[in-house]
Parts: structure tokens; sequence; C-alpha cells
């Protein structure tokens, strides 16, 4: 299911770079060309790149496109190795759900008073929870690599490493 929905939201993500590009395209051609600016790109456009980045990070993660730093790792035995990602992960899950639980919250106080837009007048809450979606959605995705590598950590000795990415996310 997690991997059903982090490749969903990965391809909804990527549309939206897309229709960011046409966007900001259409209003530098209106704004520079014909002076009529539009408004609506200028408001839409943070709430797609919202979904370009909360959206694609769980599919990022899957396949293993995040940026690491492995100049001290490599030099550590592969047990260590195992149980520091394991840290990692953890450690990661656990920020993760406070910075959902925290964006969650101002998503939902936003529509309690009622919030929306400046220009477009469409309500706030539901761009705000873009957020905490996508990192719900990451923190599966570490959720299930966690228990990959915890399997792999308690192995055998041979297979005690770093769990690489899951080889259907690529």
């Amino acid at each position: 299911m997690i991997a059903k929905a982090s490749r969903a939201a990965g391809l909804l993500a990527g549309v939206a770079v897309l229709v960011l590009a046409v966007l900001i395209s259409f209003d530098v051609l209106m704004r520079y060309f014909l002076d009529r600016p539009q408004l609506f790109v200028d408001e839409i456009g943070p709430f797609l790149l919202l979904l370009v980045v909360f959206g694609g990070a769980a599919q990022t993660f899957r396949g293993g496109g995040h940026v690491r730093v492995d100049l001290v790792t490599t030099h550590l035995p592969p047990t260590a190795r195992a149980w520091l990602r394991v840290f990692n992960l953890a450690l990661g899950i656990v920020f993760l759900l406070a910075v959902i639980w925290v964006t969650t919250r101002s998503a939902l106080t936003a529509l309690h008073y009622g919030r929306v837009s400046a220009v477009m007048l469409y309500p706030l809450w539901l761009p705000m929870l873009l957020i905490p979606a996508g990192l719900a959605l990451m923190a599966g995705a570490m959720v299930i690599a966690l228990g990959r590598q915890l399997r792999a950590a308690l192995g055998p000795p041979a297979g005690r490493d770093e769990v690489p990415p899951s080889p259907e996310a690529r």
C-alpha cells in the first residue's frame, strides 16, 4: 500500500513540476510582454511546490535517492553500519512524527479559523495538509525500511549490513 501510494504521490509531484513550468512561463509572458500579471500563479505556485517536495519525498526515499554522507560509515564494520542505520531510521521517524503533528495542528487551526488565500479565496487548510500527508507517507516508507533493516541487523552475521533500497522502487 505504501509502495503504491508513494508511486502515485511521486507521479503527482512530477505532474506538478510540469504544471509549475507551464504556469510560470505563462505568467512571465503575460507580465513582461502584455503587462497583465497573473496573480493566481503567484498564489498557486508555492502550493504546487509543496506537492513537488513533500509528495515526492517517500518515493525518493524508497528509491535511495536521498543524499548520503558515507565518509564515516564506509570505514565501519558491516554490523555497526546496520545498527547505525537502524538508529538513524528510528530517529528520522520520531522527527517526522513531530513535524507531522505540528503541521497537522497548523492545518487544523487554519480550518478552524476559516483562513483563506488572499487572491483566490480558497481554504488554506487544504494545501497545508500536503505537508503532513507527504511526510506521513515518507514515515510509512521509513517504517518499512526500518523493519527490513532490523531483520538484517538481527539476522545471520553474513547479512548484517545496510539494506539497499527496495528494488521495486526504481
